[in-house]
């Protein structure tokens, strides 16, 4: 019984296969005469038609020029008299694992305070409330 079913599903397998063989060659088929069938006389013709449609006239593709760029592309360039600001970068992200956890606790309970700890260890205030919440450190709302 179990090895007539197993034949049954290898046999569908197999045809599952041909038929997608056959599906793939007729899809070729198809695409390589698409051109003529469309009254193009070559492929590239096709495709130039194509990306023709793509493209909206007046318009440009990409990000729009931010409000600032276009004001300073208007106006006549200048002197600088300030020196150009410089960005700063964000902080890394600290990973809080248990052994950080444990630590933050500690100092917690040695008698820190909170905005210290966090700063010491490089984590925000609301990150520190979190861990106290989580270590049963903090009073329940009434």
């Amino acid at each position: 019984m179990i090895t007539n079913t197993l034949k049954q599903i290898a046999d569908a397998k197999s045809k599952l296969a041909s038929l997608e063989k056959k599906a793939a060659a007729e899809m070729a088929s198809k695409l390589s005469s698409l051109h003529k069938d469309l009254g193009f006389g070559s492929r590239q013709e096709l495709i130039a038609a194509l990306s023709s449609l793509g493209k909206a006239p007046g318009k440009k593709r990409g990000p729009k020029p931010k409000k600032k760029a276009v004001k300073a592309a208007k106006k006549p360039v200048k002197a600088a008299k300030k020196a150009p600001a410089v960005k700063k970068k964000r902080a890394k992200r600290t990973r809080i694992t248990d052994e950080l956890k444990a630590k933050v606790i500690a100092a917690v309970k040695s008698g820190e305070k909170g905005a210290a700890v966090a700063k010491k260890f490089g984590i925000s205030v609301p990150s520190l409330q979190n861990i106290k919440k989580a270590a049963g450190l903090t009073k329940p709302r009434s």
